[in-house]
């Protein structure tokens, strides 16, 4: 049996998708809902396994992330309300 009491708090944290995103994805973005404490990482290997085209359109380096306007650590924790903005940069 599984306790609820056990699991950590959940925070919803909105991810947003820049114009040339939108057209990969097909949505400006959404909320997520993750347990309290998760890292930027553990946000970002969901948003790739929800939207593996993202990946295929992007390679290494040509993706851009914002969290709360700022640039986060692979480790930055994510707070309830926190917002993080994904920007697609071509390749050159």
């Amino acid at each position: 049996m599984i306790y609820l009491s056990n699991m950590p708090p959940s925070i919803t944290i909105t991810i947003q998708f820049d114009t040339e995103l939108q057209k990969v994805t097909g949505t400006a973005g959404h909320p997520v809902v993750m347990s309290e404490a998760a890292s930027f990482a553990l946000l970002l290997i969901s948003v790739m396994e929800e939207y593996p085209e993202i990946a295929s359109s992007y390679p290494p380096g040509t993706l851009g992330f914002t969290l709360n306007g700022k640039r986060p650590e692979t480790y930055s924790p994510l707070f309830h309300g926190d917002v993080v903005h994904f920007v697609g940069r071509m390749a050159t």
